[in-house]
């Protein structure tokens, strides 16, 4: 028989470093891409997508997300919990302006936003506080009491437990075989 020879390929783990400059080109270029198309309206106005700034803090407590969200209404917020998922959305419409009057610049942000997270184990999502104060959203998550392990008793040898499990079984054997 030959000698077998190691096949070789572009596709190993090392081949992305050596197109690492185009790859990063490519994306480079979809991204811009993207950020030009998206939230384009008819009218030629952007609906701009955001992403509100969050700060998370941990204590002994809990866990608190202060949420950056200047001009949003109460109303114009949703915060839900889906099991372990926790979800923050709102919209902010542009302020209705004269038929005759045009914009110069426009950057304050107007759209849809969507925040989710996935709340740790220690995490009691049913008892989530929301608080709305000057623009910014305050959510109070407390810790959930974590099951502590339950130490089991291990005894020496297997007789003990053999008879305890077995010598039921064998009671109810011997019965009914007497009484048969």
């Amino acid at each position: 028989m030959g000698n077998l020879e190691l096949w070789r390929t572009d596709r190993g783990p090392f081949s992305l470093l050596r197109n690492w400059d185009s790859i990063t080109k490519e994306l480079d270029s979809f991204f811009n891409e993207f950020d030009k198309s998206v939230g384009e309206s008819r009218s030629g106005a952007k609906d701009t997508m955001l992403a509100p700034a969050v700060d998370v803090q941990e204590d002994e407590k809990g866990f608190l997300l202060s949420f950056d969200l200047p001009g949003f209404k109460k109303e114009d917020v949703n915060v839900e919990v889906i099991g372990n998922r926790l979800t923050v959305n709102g919209k902010r419409t542009r302020e209705a302006t004269a038929k005759d009057s045009k914009f110069h610049r426009i950057e304050r942000n107007h759209g849809e936003f969507r925040r989710v997270f996935t709340l740790p184990e220690n995490a009691n999502g049913d008892s989530i506080e929301a608080s709305y104060e000057n623009g910014v959203l305050y959510l109070s998550i407390p810790k959930a009491e974590i099951e502590r392990p339950k130490k089991v008793e291990i005894t020496e040898g297997k007789g003990s437990l053999n008879k305890k499990l077995v010598g039921v079984k064998g009671e109810e054997e011997s019965r009914k075989t007497v009484n048969s």
